[in-house]
């Protein structure tokens, strides 16, 4: 499915860099759904005065499916550091988009608002951080926008009880009409194609895809295990990201993650005849681990090794799914040099959990052009109906040995409170979060005071720029989801 079409080039230096053009105004956008059994929550922190020293104003905009807006207000900070916004709205049964807006008198640099939704279903709990945004008009008039979309990273689970989705959210101006074309890969590495009609879009409409009204009897297709998908598609003013998941039909349950660029169709660029590094949280109260390879990848031959030696052949087109036995993979290329991305999902499962969807996360992977990293934020339940699990590890293959002084503060922010609780390990005292500890066991006092509160965590590393960190979020009946940090 290779492309003869001129590629999209996606330079990663740009990113590392920061190189975004002037940023006054920093956004996502969510899909946002409410009813009587399913709750949207969008959890953020005042980080703008910490990281860049700039207040901001927030505004938040709710639209319809169609785009039609329902409401625009602004969201206070209180007297807390943490919000945790959802908006009002009579409608008992709701669905469309909720754009958050950071808007400052100076340069914020990054145009992506670090920002998460929190989707609670009745059987479910799942969590994405910001994986769109409406462009401003100044960046388009400049070119720096993607608006052609070739995004992949869906793992299909379509059987006759779970569907697989992507959700997207048209931008600023008027799409016209179009045809997308999906790919489906199943296990079995063989790849249906197929191109349907889709009508206008409006400024800033949502849509929602499910493969199996296109690809005709999908789950026989599957034939009861996983696949991929990757779609092709254009937005007007808007970042091509989609929402991607799985539900159960009766809506019960509901997980997701974003898609990644279809890097057989855009170019990621190149790094060099180096190794790469997939990180990621193996634990052992998790089952069913398994990363999910993307056959729709950069094109090269590959090969993936764990700490076992354990060894793994990849290429284009073709799925792999690697049952995990360590909390890193080291991916080398053996007919050239390394793309600077290669995408994967990794899923699993707390032991003992009733439910019928694991936790996902889209996830890239680490090489010599990635500079250090020494603060890292994620989200944390911290109140008595969802609890919230803390996963550090390292990649000392890139970055080096952690070493015996080395250690890490992590600072606890709070809705409706300014104070700070702040904890030090240091040593030997790390390594217990390779294997996950709860929010509640490190900040007892903190939590579970309120029913519900999601706070904010700070893990400060000045002398090693290689952890890496994620937190999940765990209902009582063990549905989680989780996410790595920002």
């Amino acid at each position: 499915m290779t492309s003869t079409a001129k590629k999209v080039y996606l330079d990663q230096k740009h990113n590392y860099a920061k190189n975004f053009g002037i940023a006054y105004r920093s956004s996502t956008n969510f899909y946002f759904k409410k009813d009587k059994n399913f709750s949207t929550t969008i959890n953020y922190m005042n980080y703008w005065p910490i990281k860049k020293s700039i207040e901001v104003v927030v505004i938040a905009s709710l639209r319809d499916m169609r785009g039609n807006l329902l409401l625009r207000e602004q969201v206070p900070f209180g007297s807390g550091h943490v919000v945790n916004y959802s908006p009002k709205i009579e409608k008992e049964n709701f669905e469309g988009s909720l754009e958050m807006e950071a808007i400052a008198a100076g340069n914020l640099e990054i145009p992506y608002a670090a920002m998460l939704a929190v989707y609670d279903a009745e059987d479910s709990i799942s969590m994405v951080h910001g994986y769109t945004r409406n462009y401003s008009p100044h960046e388009v008039e400049e070119g720096r926008t993607i608006t052609f979309g070739e995004e992949a990273g869906l793992v299909l689970r379509d059987t006759s009880e779970i569907r697989s989705f992507f959700i997207g959210h048209n931008g600023i101006f008027e799409q016209d009409e179009q045809e997308i074309t999906l790919w489906v890969t199943n296990h079995k590495n063989k790849t249906i194609e197929t191109k349907f009609y889709f009508p206008k879009l409006n400024k800033y409409e949502t849509f929602k895809i499910y493969p199996r009204n296109h690809i005709e009897d999908l789950v026989s297709f599957l034939g009861g295990q996983t696949g991929n998908c990757a779609i092709k598609f254009k937005l007007n003013g808007g970042f091509t990201r989609l929402l991607a998941g799985n539900e159960t039909v009766d809506e019960k349950e509901f997980q997701v993650l974003h898609s990644n660029f279809n890097y057989n169709r855009h170019d990621p660029g190149f790094v060099g005849d180096e190794l790469g590094y997939f990180s990621f949280p193996f634990l052992e109260n998790h089952e069913k681990q398994i990363v999910h390879l993307d056959p729709f990848s950069a094109e090269g031959k590959y090969l993936l090794t764990n700490s076992d030696g354990d060894e793994y052949l990849f290429e284009p087109g073709k799925r792999v799914d690697i049952k995990m036995k360590s909390e890193v993979l080291k991916i080398k290329r053996l007919d050239g040099n390394l793309p600077a991305r290669v995408n994967l999902v990794f899923s699993s499962f707390l032991k003992g959990a009733d439910c019928k969807l694991g936790m996902e996360s889209a996830r890239g992977f680490y090489h010599s052009k990635r500079p250090p990293k020494h603060r890292l934020w994620m989200v944390s339940a911290l109140g008595k109906k969802l609890r919230s699990k803390l996963i550090i590890h390292s990649i000392t293959d890139l970055y080096g040995p952690v070493g015996d002084n080395s250690e890490i503060t992590i600072t606890l922010y709070r809705e409706n409170t300014l104070d700070t609780k702040i904890k030090k390990f240091k040593g030997e005292e790390i390594n217990q979060f390779k294997k996950g500890v709860y929010v509640d066991e490190i900040f007892p006092d903190e939590c579970n005071l309120r029913n519900n509160d999601i706070g904010q965590l700070w893990i400060d590393s000045s002398s090693f720029g290689g952890y890496q960190a994620f937190t999940t979020i765990e209902k009582e009946n063990g549905c989680a989801s989780i996410e790595h940090n920002y």
